[in-house]
């Protein structure tokens, strides 16, 4: 019986073409002491045979493993936040064109996303890391900066000198948003973010108190909540904005997911978004294009950050300063229906949820 392809050695190849083993290997890493014609022989039996290089074999040579690690920290709804799978499809695209892989696993805790960066560098699965979801402080940053391992960051830290990263401008993005729903005639605007240990959610509430202010418009600590990033803390999020006395008659939202869970809770109090409240979210996923009334949003492509983080990556692999890998993108404003001039006033939508929301207890809290 035939050997099977794909399982032919070094050895094999040597036997067929009557040469020592080392002249092969010499050949496949392109030595130049070979002959014309021993070399003509060795390259046709390898092509006729199949014989395909061990990758293990290959990486431990040049001290590679072909495989980037991301470590999704489980919390704050990310795990039911659809950018991260959307950046994670674009990174593992780009991988794939180049060959490479990708490992993804989760942590639940700061402390266990340190033990497992520890666990997979001290058993060398991963050439680098890309690091996602940048809190103000981050402590995967600061572990990897002093154990000089390669990593990319999809945001920035408090202090974003000295590593790569790619971000989006945050408080721009929510200042603009901030201005937009101005121009529309909303006087009364909310917001609904995520947890300030984040740095996109402390960015983003920064950036939409920032536009406010440049419009004399004063600050109401009404007008905001903080809520886990997912549908249910957009839902739990425009609850508690709603049932102010002086409820938003828009509201701007720290992600798409929130501001999709914004839209189904105005649905269930018998308000129509875009009309009674305009709802406005960022991340530009593809859903957000599906929901009734389809969702305005801020975009920024998730699968393009993924791709363009995952590139990034590849070049601090190679060689380049990490500190000259640093990139600030702009967001792009997507109108939709879900956005649009206010059609009552604050007072007016506060009479008409008086009596919806006694018939429908408050869940979910507000974040200072």
């Amino acid at each position: 019986m035939s050997r099977l392809r794909g399982s032919v050695t070094i050895d094999d190849v040597a036997r067929h073409v009557g040469v020592a083993k080392g002249t092969v290997s010499r050949v496949l890493n392109n030595y130049t002491d070979i002959s014309a014609d021993t070399r003509k022989r060795i390259l046709k039996a390898v092509q006729d045979l199949g014989y395909q290089p061990s990758a293990t074999a290959r990486n431990l040579k040049r001290g590679r493993q072909d495989t980037l690690g991301i470590i999704i920290p489980v919390g704050h709804g990310n795990g039911a936040d659809p950018f991260l799978a959307e950046f994670i499809d674009g990174i593992a695209r780009a991988l794939d064109e180049l060959g490479l892989d990708l490992l993804v696993t989760t942590a639940h805790s700061r402390d266990h996303v340190i033990a497992t960066l520890k666990r997979l560098i001290a058993r060398r699965k991963v050439d680098g890391f890309i690091v996602t979801r940048t809190e103000v402080e981050d402590p995967r940053i600061a572990y990897l900066q002093e154990q000089n391992f390669p990593f990319v960051a999809h945001g920035r830290t408090r202090d974003p000198s000295g590593y790569a990263w790619f971000d989006i401008d945050n408080e721009e993005t929510f200042a603009t948003g901030a201005r937009h729903l101005y121009s529309l005639g909303h006087e009364r605007i909310g917001f609904i973010g995520g947890p300030l240990e984040l740095n996109f959610a402390r960015q983003r509430l920064e950036g939409y108190r920032q536009g406010l202010e440049a419009l004399g418009v004063a600050h109401d600590s009404e007008l905001e909540t903080l809520q886990p990033v997912g549908e249910k803390g957009g839902i739990a999020g425009a609850r508690a904005l709603l049932s102010a006395k002086a409820p938003p008659t828009a509201i701007l939202c720290a992600t798409d997911a929130l501001a999709i869970g914004a839209i189904q809770c105005c649905r269930t109090l018998g308000l129509k978004p875009g009309a009674d409240v305009t709802v406005i979210g960022y991340d530009g996923l593809p859903a957000g294009e599906y929901v009734d009334p389809p969702l305005t949003t801020f975009t920024q492509s998730a699968q393009e950050a993924g791709g363009r983080v995952a590139r990034m990556l590849i070049d601090v692999l190679d060689g380049k300063a990490p500190h000259e890998l640093q990139a600030l993108a702009k967001a792009k404003l997507i109108r939709r229906a879900s956005d649009g001039a206010p059609t009552m006033t604050s007072e007016a939508l506060a009479g008409v949820l008086r009596d919806r929301l006694n018939e429908q207890p408050l869940s979910g809290s507000k974040g200072e």
